[in-house]
């Protein structure tokens, strides 16, 4: 359910799926850079790198817990003004959504991807992580295997399939706690 992805992936595709947007500009101060610096290491970083396989559910509860208690899920808006959707990429033969847990690090791969400029602005979707796994049989039946998130950081990905057993997983244990 939970694996990193080691593997590098060529350019982004859209998805069928659009959702509201929003513009994301470079600071003044990371406008000049010609490289911008890479986001600090987070808590889901460090969650995902001490999951130690499938058979480490205590590893993945946490790291799925604090993922899916996130505000919002963030992805790279692709396609024409107004029918915008999430970018996916094929990544081990397999076509994902490039999901980030911030704005900042959705901005950040976007540039050391060449999909945007240091200077230039990045439309970008924010969603709540439950609206996303509600759209999880639509982005099956898209041929959207799995969601992969921060993938030029952490990589850490989760099957489409999986989205509302694993919600309804942490999110009940979250309500009872």
């Amino acid at each position: 359910m939970t694996e990193q992805n080691d593997s590098a992936f060529e350019g982004a595709a859209a998805t069928p799926e659009p959702a509201p947007e929003e513009s994301l500009g470079a600071s003044p101060e990371s406008a000049a850079d010609a490289v911008p610096a890479s986001p600090a290491p987070s808590e889901t970083d460090r969650l995902a790198a001490q999951v130690t396989g499938p058979e480490d559910q205590v590893g993945m509860a946490a790291l799925w817990r604090l993922t899916m208690g996130l505000d919002h899920w963030w992805f790279i808006a692709v396609g024409d003004e107004g029918a915008e959707s999430p970018a996916a990429a094929e990544i081990d033969g397999q076509l994902m959504l490039l999901t980030f847990t911030t704005s900042e690090r959705a901005r950040d791969f976007a540039v050391k991807q060449e999909m945007i400029g240091p200077a230039d602005d990045l439309n970008a979707i924010a969603l709540p992580p439950a609206e996303v796994v509600q759209s999880s049989a639509a982005y099956s039946s898209a041929g959207i295997h799995g969601l992969m998130f921060d993938p030029h950081i952490s990589g850490f990905f989760i099957p489409s399939e999986q989205l509302p057993i694993v919600w309804d997983a942490v999110t009940s244990t979250r309500a009872s706690e």
